[in-house]
């Protein structure tokens, strides 16, 4: 089964670059929290965490026994049906979700912003932080391909995305960045067959060309 996501971003969004090398290059520019930019120059911003991250609170509120994988050290039980639809350490979970990744370059949806911190008793700047901020308006897209698709997997899928467009993606949620409005736009179902029949005519395309 694959799920063909649409995500807009209602307010700016901070979502940050994981690789480490990059967050220092950046940081040396004066960007403390930089966006995570693919090589062909498109925002991507992940999903998984916040996906699982919300459904396991819906589900555990729900009176559902699922895992908590939020804290430090947490593996999964490799029981639960969020282990099985996400995975757990030493179990690969079905279901394999993309990055979203942005429909226009970096350069179009990205503005850097300077984050002052005021002293409160003089009232003067003590503290500024540089950020790279996704702007309000922008279009991500991405899909979420899960394997021997089960009959709550879509379900579990709209509880995280309903999670996210109440409580928001990304950092500084409590500031009134992160909200967006994501949904998904197509499914389309497969068969383990149409693999061959695929493989078949791509095969038959280029023994044509020869």
């Amino acid at each position: 089964m694959r799920y063909e996501l649409e995500m807009k971003t209602l307010s700016t969004v901070i979502s940050g670059e994981i690789k480490e090398e990059e967050r220092r290059r950046k940081e040396r520019a004066g960007v403390h929290l930089p966006c995570r930019i693919t090589a062909d120059g498109r925002v991507a911003v992940p999903v998984y965490g916040a996906l699982r991250g919300y459904a396991e609170i819906a589900l555990r509120a729900n009176g559902e026994d699922v895992c908590d994988t939020g804290g430090k050290g947490t593996k999964g039980c490799g029981k639960c049906v969020l282990c099985d639809l996400y995975g757990s350490l030493g179990m690969r979970g079905r279901a394999m979700i993309d990055d979203l990744r942005s429909v226009e370059n970096y350069d179009s949806v990205v503005k850097k912003v300077m984050h002052v911190k005021l002293d409160r008793e003089k009232g003067n700047v003590s503290d500024a932080l540089g950020a790279e901020e996704i702007q309000e308006g922008t279009v991500f897209t991405g899909n979420i391909v899960v394997l021997n698709p089960k009959a709550r997997d879509t379900e579990l899928i709209n509880t995280g995305i309903e999670g996210i467009n109440q409580f928001g993606l990304g950092g500084w949620l409590t500031r009134g960045r992160g909200r967006v409005e994501l949904k998904i736009a197509n499914v389309e179902r497969k068969s383990w067959g149409a693999l061959v029949e695929e493989a078949r005519k791509k095969a038959k395309e280029l023994l044509e060309k020869k």
